[in-house]
């Protein structure tokens, strides 16, 4: 939910906040800043100094969107000592300034390969592996949660929900009860290909926003329905993950992807009546929609 597509800001909102940006107490000396055109939930901007390059977020709060913006700090800050993120050079006055990471923007494409899917399994691994050496008071992060919380937000909001939206939620007890009891750990929850970075070495995912602890197979879940995988290569991404075949988290990735198509639907909604940024949030939403429907009723115990 945080790709880098859309249209750049008016400059003189751009001016305003690098003047922000350029009166951090982290730098040492004078910076360049340009705008890191696209976004359709930030605005970011590549720095350069005396120190290096960075990328400086402009993390306004929104917190209709579940979004806690020291929560980000960190979740980034514990993804790092685990080694899946770059480090923080400082959080402050809203702005949270990481290294520039030098490598390739995964694209849908690159998603589909067999090689690229191992690769972010075996991250997603070491993410979740860092139980033992995570530090902070990180919140929690529930899909099921969240789609209530959007859609009540919504509604208080004003706006339109979609048909078929009630009928939906009164399906979430059944869905959730379809998930085994887990143990809450790191989790990314927001791992579209645009979030994960390779520099020809190793893979990066980046924008912590919706981080928390929470239920590992999401991370999974919510890549294959970024993406929209086939089973075929969403059975290579849970083989990568656990080392063999798994039909139980088979199973429940297919509830969750299911489950994170909705999730991202009502953000949609949310963002069409708030954000100020150009872009389709109401053909989003409907894409959004349609997928989740179709993954519905796929799932042979729930239909639509």
């Amino acid at each position: 939910m945080t790709t880098h597509v859309g249209a750049e800001r008016p400059l003189i909102m751009h001016d305003s906040l690098m003047q922000r940006i350029a009166a951090l107490k982290c730098w040492t000396g004078p910076i360049t800043c340009t705008p890191l055109v696209g976004g359709i939930t930030n605005h970011s901007f590549i720095v350069t100094s005396e120190q290096g390059r960075f990328v400086a977020r402009v993390c306004e709060e929104r917190r209709y969107l579940g979004i806690d913006r020291t929560n980000e700090w960190l979740c980034q800050l514990a993804a790092h000592k685990a080694g899946v993120t770059v480090d923080v050079l400082c959080f402050e006055d809203g702005i949270l300034v990481s290294p520039f990471i030098v490598g390739k923007t995964l694209s849908d494409i690159d998603v589909t390969q067999v090689d690229v899917l191992t690769r972010t399994a075996q991250t997603m691994r070491q993410l979740h592996g860092s139980l033992d050496h995570i530090e902070g008071e990180l919140l929690y992060f529930c899909p099921f949660q969240t789609i209530r919380t959007y859609a009540a937000t919504a509604q208080s909001l004003g706006a339109f929900l979609p048909a078929g939206v009630t009928r939906f939620l009164a399906l979430l007890p059944s869905l959730r009860a379809a998930i085994s009891p887990f143990t809450p750990t790191l989790c990314h929850n927001d791992l579209l290909p645009a979030n994960i970075l390779d520099d020809g070495t190793r893979l990066w995912f980046v924008d912590w926003e919706y981080a928390g602890m929470g239920n590992p197979l999401f991370d999974l879940a919510n890549l294959t329905a970024n993406r929209g995988l086939s089973p075929e290569l969403e059975n290579v991404l849970i083989h990568a993950y656990f080392g063999a075949a798994n039909e139980q988290a088979f199973v429940e990735v297919q509830v969750l992807k299911t489950v994170s198509l909705l999730r991202e639907a009502l953000w949609g909604v949310i963002q069409g009546i708030k954000s100020t940024i150009d872009f389709d949030y109401e053909g989003y939403t409907n894409g959004q929609l349609m997928a989740f429907e179709q993954s519905l009723e796929r799932l042979p115990s729930f239909k639509a």
